[in-house]
């Protein structure tokens, strides 16, 4: 286990650098020199707390996290009830999704989406509280084994959907129920709420003009260039433009203000331009082995509470890599989610390597627990009969 927690350790590291790199080439642009990019500066200072908020979870019993997980729910859902607040959220490119706080900006939703994973991990692994109930009829019933995933997932993906943010709370419904999936509950009780959920995303993508065109830029980008489509185009010529071994770093173009979010939702495309197509899948290997270093850990897990959490913060790092690369490429429609580890963000970075420090707190209870001795007495031998002399 050593060798998984170990690898996890140096990929997100490593993304982590790419990143920087990334933001010191964008930043030079309105930079005079090096020593006065702000922005990276504040990336530097950002990655630094992030890695030392990713050692401090790692020694954080995940147990007891678990107990709290209601009261850390809680918090998250305060939070994004907040930032609807005018005066407290602040809006940006249309959408009410950050907090100011001491210069700063803080995401819930970044939050929410741990907040989700440790309850309904913690949920599957807690008696109901009576003393006349197992646990596993949280599995067999629809109270204890649907009701309380469906409140928790659907009371944080709807405050998300009011910023609006509809791709991440998409995101945190599908890995709630796939970490409810995973613990045993009954997928047959969902189909009464799926069947009305498909009216509903279609009103909510198709009579939603922004929406609505998003969609109809992402079947033919080049007919919308001069609109919606523009920032599609724009990552496809910047992907493109980068071939075999990329531009080099700090010669990119689409950074001069071409490509609209360039360190943010669309760095990947920054970064094929620059470092090419190996660069690109570099990038995507690093991924697919945090994957599969982080699906180790889950199945090597000391107890079940600890296989549900690594396995609810291994889909939610690699569907949001996904998604984020699927949006750059026009491969999905485009949607505001960041490449972690990567792109541009201080809450998201902190709140993505707190994740990975509860992956690793699994990996090393898990360890733990191989190696500690058996502290039962030793048992003692049989004493053998004397035999009688024979005279």
């Amino acid at each position: 286990m050593k060798g998984a927690a170990g690898a996890i350790i140096a990929i997100v590291l490593v993304l982590a650098i790419i990143g920087l790199v990334m933001v010191a080439s964008t930043s030079m642009v309105k930079a005079e020199s090096l020593a006065s990019c702000t922005l990276l500066n504040r990336q530097v200072l950002w990655v630094t707390l992030a890695v030392i908020v990713m050692f401090v979870m790692m020694h954080v019993d995940y147990h007891w996290l678990a107990k709290v997980s209601p009261w850390i729910v809680a918090g998250a859902v305060l939070l994004l009830v907040a930032v609807l607040v005018p005066g407290i959220g602040f809006r940006h490119n249309g959408a009410r999704r950050w907090i100011r706080f001491l210069g700063f900006g803080i995401q819930p939703s970044e939050v929410a989406k741990l907040a989700v994973v440790l309850f309904v991990a913690a949920w599957f692994t807690r008696s109901p509280g009576r003393a006349d109930s197992p646990a596993a009829l949280r599995l067999e019933t629809f109270r204890w084994g649907v009701l309380p995933v469906l409140a928790a997932s659907g009371i944080v993906g709807g405050l998300i959907l009011a910023e609006p943010d509809l791709g991440t709370a998409v995101l945190v419904a599908v890995v709630g129920v796939t970490v409810a999936v995973l613990a045993g509950m009954r997928v047959r009780y969902l189909l009464p709420f799926v069947l009305p959920a498909v009216p509903l995303f279609y009103f909510l993508v198709w009579q939603v003009k922004w929406r609505h065109d998003r969609l109809l830029a992402f079947l033919d980008p080049w007919r919308y260039y001069d609109g919606v489509g523009y920032q599609l185009c724009q990552a496809l010529v910047g992907l493109g433009s980068g071939g075999l071994f990329g531009v080099g770093p700090g010669q990119g173009r689409q950074k001069l203000g071409f490509l609209p979010e360039a360190i943010h939702d669309f760095i990947f495309a920054i970064l094929g331009e620059e470092l090419g197509f190996l660069g690109t899948m570099g990038v995507l290997l690093l991924f697919a082995a945090f994957v599969w270093f982080a699906m180790r850990v889950a199945v090597r897990a000391r107890d079940r509470l600890g296989f549900l959490i690594a396995s609810g913060v291994t889909l939610t790092i690699g569907l949001q890599a996904l998604i984020n690369v699927a949006v750059v490429t026009g491969s999905m429609p485009t949607k505001g989610i960041a490449l972690p580890f990567v792109s541009v963000g201080g809450s998201s970075l902190c709140c993505l390597m707190a994740s990975v420090g509860l992956l690793l707190n699994v990996a090393r209870q898990a360890e733990a627990a191989q190696v500690v001795p058996d502290a039962s007495p030793p048992k003692a031998e049989p004493k053998r009969p004397r035999r009688s002399r024979v005279r």
